[in-house]
């Protein structure tokens, strides 16, 4: 085998007898040229499809008849890690951490642990470096891999969702005016062109925002500890009620019918949410896909809103939903609003069943009156509450 094989070989983490066969073939240049990602991208993608007993040749013929164009794999859609001249093993060794560790790090991403002889890529060094920051603060490598593989599923539906999207709106409405798979794939390739750029950074940018929402929120939750602590923490005397509004089996309808189907659950419910907390003087707060989060000047509103959502979601075709209400003080930033107040309503929640609105004492006792009750569920331990709290369901009175 030539050098230019061997080189493409192992920066493919191929076989070299597959890239060997791609250029007796004519896909890759037999020449002796300068090196690039072209053909590492061609010999990935052709053994992919080889794998899923595709023929090599059969490929290679619509190709070369024009029915059919690789032409999508030099877009930026398709750009992916360089490798480095270090396998897997080496990188381990240098980096002084578990070769078992490197691996776990690609199942944590949800790809298959590679073979500690292949290339490591550039994201590997990043994803290390993280891990090693992390260490460096106190946590467990397994705690990071967790935190990691919720990145990784969180940007595996974005992209199945935008390959969705794409398919739905643009690819099936050309496929049906006699659009062939060679202009199909040219569309796409020039679409991705134009909005990967716009889309990798309005992902960067609702990040940023989500992050800065969420830490704001964490450090007013030690704010409101040290209150407590010190004793100076001081009584509003007509506090809002926060109410958290969830589908029951949300993540596996996504799991089993897509995220197209997802969309328009999601869309359903903020439909009927809206229209139900507007005529109970509440308002949406955050949005969360499944569910949301409320503001309610008055508990009681909260409360009869929550009767409603789980009433009438079974009409519009939606799962069950469950509610969690407290009440308390809140503080508001940035059209946001965090606190101990935001963090007990969203556990409550958590907490209650499929067609079930369930509050806290405070709230109970702000809301009672002939035509709702509330029945005891006893003191309930929540995630991340010090204390079990008092619970009640609420149910319409007769």
């Amino acid at each position: 085998m030539s050098d230019r094989v061997r080189e493409v070989a192992e920066r493919a983490n191929l076989p070299e007898g597959f890239v060997g066969k791609l250029v007796a073939l004519g896909v890759l240049p037999a020449g002796e040229g300068e090196l690039g990602l072209r053909e590492v991208r061609r010999a990935r993608l052709l053994h992919a499809w080889a794998a899923a007993g595709l023929s090599v040749e059969t490929i290679v013929e619509l190709v070369e008849g024009g029915a059919l164009t690789l032409a999508f794999l030099d877009g930026p859609v398709m750009a992916t890690p360089e490798r480095l001249d270090r396998s897997y093993r080496q990188l381990a060794g240098d980096r002084g951490v578990p070769l078992a560790f490197l691996l776990a790090l690609h199942q944590a991403l949800g790809f298959a642990p590679p073979d500690p002889g292949d290339r490591a890529g550039e994201d590997d060094v990043t994803m290390l470096d993280i891990a090693e920051v992390f260490r460096g603060a106190g946590a467990g490598d397994d705690a990071t891999l967790r935190l990691l593989a919720v990145y990784a599923d969180s940007l595996r539906r974005v992209a199945k969702a935008e390959a969705e999207f794409y398919e739905a709106n643009i690819e099936r409405r050309l496929r049906a005016t006699g659009v062939d798979e060679r202009r199909l794939i040219e569309v796409g390739t020039q679409l991705g062109d134009r909005v990967l750029g716009l889309l990798e950074r309005a992902i960067l940018q609702t990040y940023r925002r989500h992050r800065e929402h969420v830490w704001t929120d964490h450090a007013i939750n030690h704010v409101e500890e040290a209150l407590e602590q010190s004793g100076l923490e001081e009584r509003v005397p007509r506090p809002p009620a926060i109410c958290f509004v969830d589908l029951t089996g949300y993540t596996r309808l996504t799991e089993e019918r897509g995220d197209e189907v997802a969309a328009d659950v999601a869309g359903r419910l903020a439909g009927l949410v809206n229209d139900i907390s507007r005529s109970r003087r509440g308002r949406p707060v955050r949005w969360l896909g499944d569910g949301g989060m409320f503001h309610f000047p008055e508990p009681r509103a909260a409360v009869a809103a929550g009767l409603d959502v789980v009433e009438h979601a079974p009409a519009v075709g939606l799962p069950a939903a469950h509610v969690g209400i407290h009440t308390g003080p809140v503080v508001f930033q940035d059209g946001d609003v965090y606190g101990a107040t935001v963090n007990v309503a969203a556990r409550i929640a958590s907490y209650a069943r499929a067609g079930q609105v369930v509050v806290s004492e405070e709230t109970a006792h702000r809301s009672d009156g002939d035509e709702l009750r509330f029945r005891p569920l006893g003191p309930v331990g929540l995630k991340g509450v010090a204390r079990p709290l008092p619970l009640y369901q609420v149910v319409r009175g007769s």
